[in-house]
């Protein structure tokens, strides 16, 4: 069995080294500058093969680790390293992949569990000691909003509302997403 395993490593080491002998250096994006303000939905046209699935991968933080990048990507000044885009990015890619009996509340409302409440909870906990330390009372409103975002396991949530309202979504929050077999 070691001499199987021997005769597999020295092959796929053989393979590795033709392959990687016939790697060609392409650039898909140069040059590329450019600021997206804080809270507004981008939506990134152009024409086919120029660039732009691959800038919105990068902008998300889901490029193949393979590539070779060059160059900064930052949000508000911080680095991948030290922030996550997960939080507050999505790229939503040209093929369709959902369940299209969920309504759009309920699929929004998934997404939202799915990230769960991650620092907010800590961060609004922080907040409230400060505000007691500092003798700030806060408005009444953005103090309900805060902890609702902060809570985990609602069957629905402020911050889903929200979401439907801004998007315009609201109208149709319960209907089905829909496929080519299901109409919404």
């Amino acid at each position: 069995a070691n001499g199987v395993l021997e005769v597999f490593d020295q092959m796929s080491g053989l393979v590795g080294r033709l392959a990687s002998s016939n790697k060609k250096t392409i650039h898909i994006l140069q040059n590329v500058n450019g600021i997206i303000k804080p809270s507004r939905m981008t939506l990134l046209l152009g024409p086919p093969s120029s660039g732009k699935s691959t800038l919105m991968r990068a902008l998300t933080g889901k490029l193949d680790k393979s590539l070779k990048v060059s160059g900064n990507i930052t949000y508000c000044g911080h680095t991948f390293e030290e922030f996550y885009p997960e939080r507050t990015s999505v790229y939503v890619s040209q093929y369709d992949l959902h369940n299209a009996e969920m309504t759009v509340r309920e699929t929004l409302d998934f997404s939202r569990r799915c990230l769960g409440v991650g620092a907010r909870y800590d961060m609004l906990s922080e907040l409230a000691a400060r505000e007691r330390e500092a003798g700030i009372k806060p408005d009444p409103e953005i103090d309900a909003y805060m902890k609702a975002t902060a809570v985990q396991g609602q069957e629905s949530n402020i911050v889903t509302d929200l979401t439907l309202k801004v998007l315009g979504l609201d109208i149709c929050a319960d209907m089905p997403i829909s496929d080519d077999m299901i109409r919404g």
